[in-house]
């Protein structure tokens, strides 16, 4: 599955699950500090396969509470 281009909210599938990349991108922060934040249990994940992805609203929460 390709990457979104665009990680705007407004142009996503409602409820679809965030790429580690894309989050990172739509929330402002760098990959590496989203995954710290996952490796401390401060941000949802589930596992589909080998692919880490976070729920649309764990991102929206982030986006409202800040990281």
């Amino acid at each position: 599955m390709p990457r979104t281009q665009n990680p705007d909210p407004t142009t996503r599938e409602p409820g679809a699950p965030w790429a580690i990349p894309d989050a990172a991108k739509f929330l402002s922060v760098s990959e590496r500090h989203l995954y710290r934040l996952l490796d401390a249990n401060k941000v949802r994940s589930v596992r589909i396969g080998r692919r880490r992805l976070i729920p649309d609203a764990e991102v929206r929460r982030l986006a409202h509470d800040g990281c």
